[in-house]
C-alpha cells in the first residue's frame, strides 16, 4: 500500500513530534517507536517517545529505548503526534493527555482491525509489522538504513512474525527472509539478537510457565486449549505482554488444538490472548473485535472488563462458534 502523500507533507512541514504506541508495549510497538524517532531526528526534527506502561526488559537494549518516556510534561511542545501500532485510541493510554487541540494527529499501522481514527492513517494490513512501513516511510523520506535502525525494525519483524513462524504462503516468507536479510547486512548477529530478546528467563518467569501449566485447560473435543492466569499470579510473576509467546505455545503446539488462548486477569479486567492455527478459516481478529479488541486472523488481543469466572465462558462461547463454523480441520472457507 503506498504511503500517503499527506503524510509526507505532514512530516515535512512540521518540526516536533510525539511517537506514541499501544499500552502493554510488544516488539512492535517499542521497535517502530523507536525506528520513527530515528527517522524524524535523521531529518533534523524533535522526537519524543512515549508510552503510557514501562518497556519490557527485554527489549531495553535498543537504541533510544532508555529514553522513552512514562509521564509527562514533554521536554516540549509537539506539533504532531503519531500513533503507531495502535488499532484503537483507548489503547494509547495516557498519550492523549499529552496533546493539546492543536496537535495534529496521524496513525501509522498494520492491523487489520484498525479502522482509521486520526484523518491521517495510513493502515497497512499485508506490511507484516508496523516497523517496517517506519522503514519504508524513512526510504522515501531520504534516510539511509542504518545499524540502529535496521536493529530496531528487526527486533520488531522478529517478534511480530513469531520468531518466523507466522508466514502462511511462499510469497510471505520470500518477502519477509529478503527483508531479514537486508537488515542482516547491516551488521546486526540474528543469534546475538534472539538471546537478547528471548533467553532472558530467570526463577520467576519459569515459575510463571509452571503456574500457566498446572492451568492449562482443553476442551473435551481438543480443538481448543487455553490458559488462565488470575490476578494473584500475574502480579506475583510479574507478567508482561511479552510473556505471551512463551505462555500461550503451551496450548498453540498441542496436536489438536485449532485455537489457542490466553486468560491474564489483573486490576482492570482480563487480558486475552487469541491464536488461531488455521487463520484462513478461523480469524481470531473477528473474534476478538467482538470484545473491543482486534489485530490480525493469526494473532489478536483484547482488554475485556471482568474477572475469569465471567470472561473465560463468554469468549469460549465465540470461539466454539467460530470453530464449529469454520468445518472441519483443513477445509476453506466459502464465498
Amino acid at each position: 500500500m503506498r504511503i500517503p502523500k499527506r503524510l509526507l507533507e505532514l512530516i515535512d512541514g512540521h518540526r516536533s513530534f510525539l511517537v506514541a504506541s499501544h499500552l502493554h508495549p510488544d516488539g512492535d510497538a517499542v521497535g517502530s517507536s523507536l525506528a520513527m524517532a530515528l527517522v524524524l531526528r535523521a531529518l533534523g526534527k524533535r522526537a519524543a517517545v512515549f508510552n503510557t506502561d514501562r518497556i519490557p526488559p527485554n527489549f531495553a537494549f535498543l537504541p533510544g529505548a532508555s529514553e522513552i518516556l512514562f509521564q509527562g510534561p514533554l521536554p516540549f511542545r509537539p506539533q504532531v503526534a503519531l500513533f503507531l501500532d495502535t488499532p484503537s485510541p483507548p489503547r494509547l493510554g495516557r498519550a492523549l493527555d499529552l496533546i493539546g487541540p492543536g496537535t495534529v494527529r496521524a496513525a501509522i499501522d498494520h492491523h487489520v482491525s484498525n479502522p482509521g481514527y486520526t484523518g491521517l492513517d495510513w493502515i497497512d494490513p499485508s506490511a507484516p509489522c508496523t516497523a517496517e512501513m517506519v522503514l519504508r516511510l524513512g526510504r522515501r523520506l531520504g534516510v539511509p538504513l542504518g545499524r540502529d535502525l535496521a536493529l530496531c525494525v528487526y527486533v520488531a519483524l522478529l517478534t511480530d512474525m513469531g520468531k518466523f513462524q507466522f508466514m502462511v504462503t511462499p510469497g510471505q516468507g520470500k518477502k519477509i527472509f529478503e527483508l531479514a536479510g537486508r537488515l542482516t547486512a547491516k551488521g546486526l548477529v540474528p543469534y546475538e539478537i534472539y538471546k537478547k530478546v528471548y533467553n532472558v528467563y530467570d526463577p520467576s518467569s519459569l515459575k510463571l510457565l509452571a503456574a500457566a501449566l498446572s492451568n492449562l485447560h482443553v476442551t473435551r473435543d481438543g480443538l481448543i486449549g487455553y490458559v488462565c492466569l488470575d490476578r494473584e499470579t500475574t502480579a506475583r510473576f510479574h507478567f508482561f505482554d511479552d510473556t505471551n509467546d512463551a505462555l500461550i505455545a503451551q496450548p498453540r503446539d498441542l496436536a489438536s488444538t485449532r485455537v489457542a488462548l490466553l486468560f491474564a486477569e489483573h486490576r482492570g479486567g482480563v487480558k486475552v490472548s487469541f491464536r488461531s492455527k488455521e487463520p484462513d478459516v478461523i480469524d481470531v481478529n473477528r473474534i476478538a473485535a467482538h470484545f473491543g479488541g482486534g489485530g490480525h486472523a493469526a494473532a489478536a488481543g483484547a482488554e475485556v472488563p471482568g474477572d475469569l469466572g465471567s470472561v473465560v465462558p463468554a469468549v469460549l462461547r465465540r470461539v466454539r462458534a467460530a470453530v464449529a463454523a469454520a468445518g472441519p480441520r483443513g477445509g476453506k472457507r466459502s464465498g
